[in-house]
């Protein structure tokens, strides 16, 4: 019944984020069989990609983030599927804007977006695979969900294996957080340079999510 609760609530925080893209992109969700989510209310959203160079380290920053889920037959049907995590979910697709990316730097942000190659690919991208395992996180009131998916980024693709908890902060509150490591240069992009070479960043970057969401009333 707990992993029905979350699961339910983990769905409903896509679709919510899915039906504003929708609405903004004329997209026809009509072949959606599942009931309107509820109403929930985000708090303390953020993207962060994490970095280092032969100066300093290095943050980007995002809190914004759109995208497309279709139901699979345990959302209608969770009686029939209960024991299967991939069961619940179809298709994720969710992306993030070049530039709603901030470093806090403008030079360092024209620099990213150059090497976004951001005029012809506007976004970062998540697709994922399949979920492949679900287990109790660290706590009675966490779950964990092993998710296959491929990340995209200007016009080159990176697949990866990563872990997302969801972990009950009240009845009608939760926390949904990961987060992985992966080089640039996994998605063909070489690590930036500034100040005429005289910084250079490394390969290595640690990408973050973390935020709340709230069922309301």
């Amino acid at each position: 019944m707990y992993f029905r609760i979350v699961a339910y609530y983990l769905i409903s925080l896509l679709m919510s984020v899915s039906l504003c893209y929708a609405d903004g992109q004329n997209l026809d969700l009509d072949q959606t069989s599942s009931e309107p989510p509820p109403t929930l209310q985000f708090s303390n959203v953020e993207f962060r990609i994490t970095g280092t160079s032969n100066v300093t380290d290095w943050d980007i920053v995002s809190d914004t983030m759109g995208g497309i889920i279709r139901f699979g037959s345990a959302f209608t049907h969770p009686e029939e599927n209960s024991g299967n995590p991939g069961a619940w979910i179809e298709e994720v697709f969710l992306y993030i804007p070049n530039h709603s990316l901030d470093s806090g730097n403008p030079i360092m942000n024209q620099t990213m977006n150059n090497s976004l190659e951001s005029e012809s690919y506007p976004n970062l991208e998540y697709r994922m695979s399949d979920v492949e395992d679900m287990s109790a996180g660290s706590s009675s009131d966490e779950l964990s969900f092993i998710v296959n998916g491929v990340l995209g980024a200007a016009g080159a693709e990176y697949e990866l294996t990563h872990e997302v908890f969801v972990h009950q902060i009240s009845e009608k509150t939760f926390r949904i957080f990961g987060d992985f490591e992966m080089n640039m240069t996994d998605l063909d992009i070489e690590p930036p340079t500034f100040m005429r070479g005289a910084l250079k960043t490394t390969d290595a970057v640690e990408v973050n999510y973390n935020l709340t969401v709230t069922l309301e009333d």
